[in-house]
């Protein structure tokens, strides 16, 4: 009897050893399998990453290149004389939209797309006054050919928050737009004859926001 108990106890605990082992070795074998998963997924992932950021580098390639032949194409056009001109002009406030046909400018007969490119960066660093005071924020061009361009204006009205700058231009008081370039007026006021505080203003420069400011002060000055 006693053998059979020590019989079914050995049996028993042998089993157990068995179980523990392949519960065991399951478990690694199943980490195992996980963290290959994890390594191959991280792979994979990396390799996704590339291949996107590879492809964003492509098509700004091919979308670069094809801006610079969309240049050089324009650039072998010149504006023939019969050239249709239209410009358009937006209005940035009122969210107004405008387009019309003008005369082709002399000065535009003949010019190819960079000649064009920079004239109107030589505008826009040297625009007019009325430009300057209407809020003309940018001038580019919205298509060339040799039979046709289309030029596009487009004005901000808040950018312009003065009319006018007050200072000293030798002994006098001077306006100026506020261009700070463009003379509006040179008045007779001798900087001297002004009280302390307002020669300071004037002597650092002053910004009035339009007419009817500049001359009640310019008046102030007088009396």
């Amino acid at each position: 009897m006693k053998k059979i108990i020590y019989a079914s106890l050995l049996f028993t605990g042998i089993s157990a050893l068995f179980g523990l082992c392949y519960y065991f070795s399951f478990k690694n074998a199943l980490l195992h399998y996980n963290r290959q998963a994890v390594e191959q997924n991280n792979e994979l992932l990396q390799e996704i990453l590339q291949s996107s950021g590879e492809s964003e580098r492509l098509l700004q390639q091919m979308l670069t290149e094809s801006e610079e032949s969309v240049v050089a194409a324009s650039s072998q056009d010149k504006l023939r004389e019969t050239a249709h001109y239209f410009l358009e002009t937006f209005y940035v406030q009122s969210q107004k939209e405008e387009r019309e046909q003008l005369p082709l400018p002399g000065f535009m007969v003949g010019i190819d797309f960079r000649e064009l490119t920079a004239y109107i960066r030589g505008y826009m660093e040297s625009m007019p006054i009325n430009e300057y005071l209407d809020g003309l924020v940018s001038y580019e061009i919205v298509s060339f050919a040799e039979d046709k361009v289309v030029l596009r204006k487009t004005y901000d009205e808040t950018k312009v928050e003065n009319q006018f700058y007050v200072c000293r231009r030798g002994d006098f008081v001077v306006v100026y737009y506020s261009d700070l370039k463009t003379v509006y007026e040179y008045t007779e006021i001798r900087v001297e004859s002004l009280s302390e505080e307002i020669r300071q203003m004037i002597e650092q420069g002053y910004y009035v926001k339009n007419v009817q400011e500049l001359y009640s002060m310019l008046e102030g000055f007088t009396s």
